[in-house]
């Protein structure tokens, strides 16, 4: 795989980009637009590689990978509290491709909201070394890479477009466990004030997202084309805590000091340094995400969670550390469009640290096709 803006010695140096720093004038897609195919063509063009810390996985999926085991949909409603009042089905599992679901209720009669979510396949408890999750995950053919793409206008005068890569991991064994992991990156490009076509297009910067910061940047590692690469977060340890895979998105292969928060000793480093497989950009289906009140549920029911507050993951885990619970780090996020980082940029601190990488380390030059078209890293 060739790359390029990687030299296997250096991380760029910091840097505050052009588009960072200019007046924004963020803007939704017209209807229109996100009907025209032109903007799954720009999206196509500019996908990202991902690079991942373990060659068993996991790598981004469809949604319907939780319900692909048989799970049913579950509603849970919610006080003013925050307590559970009510758990129940909400739709079986064998509906949930076929027809659509997106109209479910807010709220129930008495006034208090409900909420959606699934339990996926597997959980964090261990036997002989493997997780559950990872004995799911490894017994499950129907795990396509698939990466969900959004769009919006970040400056439409200055024909600045914005196309989110959203990644949906089914679950995450870091320093804190939990099921349903969203991620992303932002790519920001330069071409027309109207949707053009793909070829229109330039990118001129790059937001990477990992737990609770971000690093802009204009020059990350690239693969073939146009195509950023995302270096998934890898191995982590605190205290005698430790995991293997956080899902973070990072833009060099290096160790970033802090990355996962704390301090002092519990400061958390995240490591992308040694990356054991590689998912070429055009390996991915590309899953187009309009704003969720122009979803077509009738024609994609499997996109249905697009209009709920849906949760892919199940509420508790049973393998954290102490506290983490507690605030919130065993239940899985919310999907993309009921978070602040939906057409945003910017939406969390810059991480202020500095990546570090060896100068031994090996780098991705060296790769070759696997029999299921996933690339591996070669020592």
């Amino acid at each position: 795989m060739a790359l390029a803006g990687w030299s296997g010695e250096a991380v760029p140096a910091p840097e505050t980009p052009g588009w960072a720093t200019t007046p924004h004038a963020v803007e939704r897609l017209s209807a229109a637009e996100e009907r025209d195919p032109a903007v799954a063509e720009i999206a196509r063009r500019f996908n990202p590689a991902m690079a991942l810390p373990d060659a068993d996985g996991p790598w981004p999926v469809p949604v319907g990978y939780t319900w692909g085991g048989g799970a049913d949909l579950q509603e849970r409603a919610v006080d003013r509290d925050g307590n559970v009042v009510r758990t129940g089905v909400a739709r079986a599992s064998a509906e949930l491709d076929r027809s659509p679901w997106d109209a479910l209720p807010a709220h129930d009669a008495n006034g208090n909201r409900i909420e959606y979510w699934i339990d996926g396949p597997g959980d964090d408890r261990m036997q002989d070394g493997l997780s559950d999750w990872r004995r799911s995950w490894r017994a499950t053919a129907a795990k396509a890479p698939t990466q969900y793409a959004h769009a919006f206008w970040l400056n439409r005068a200055r024909g600045e477009l914005v196309i989110q890569y959203w990644f949906f991991y089914p679950f995450n064994e870091w320093i804190n466990h939990h099921e349903g992991d969203w991620e992303h990156v932002n790519v920001v490009l330069k071409g027309p004030a109207q949707l053009g076509h793909a070829s229109d297009y330039r990118a001129v910067g790059y937001e990477y997202y990992f737990h609770g910061y971000r690093l802009d940047t204009e020059r990350p590692v690239r693969a073939a084309g146009d195509h950023p690469m995302v270096f998934v977060g890898g191995h982590g340890h605190a205290l005698w805590w430790s995991g293997s895979a956080s899902g973070g998105s990072y833009p060099w292969p290096a160790s970033y000091p802090g990355a996962g928060g704390g301090f002092g000793p519990f400061a958390v480093a995240d490591d992308t340094r040694r990356p054991a497989r590689v998912l070429a950009a055009e390996r991915f289906d590309v899953v187009m995400l309009p704003e969720p009140e122009r979803l077509d549920a009738r024609a994609h029911p499997e996109l249905s969670w697009l209009r709920l507050p849906f949760f892919a993951g199940q509420p508790r885990i049973s393998r954290n550390p102490p506290l983490v619970d507690r605030f919130g780090g065993g239940k899985p996020p919310r999907q993309p469009a009921r978070r602040s980082d939906w057409n945003a940029i910017g939406a969390r601190p810059l991480w202020s640290g500095t990546p570090t990488v060896e100068k031994s380390e090996p780098t991705l030059a060296r790769v070759g096709e696997d029999p299921d078209g996933v690339s591996a890293v070669h020592p």
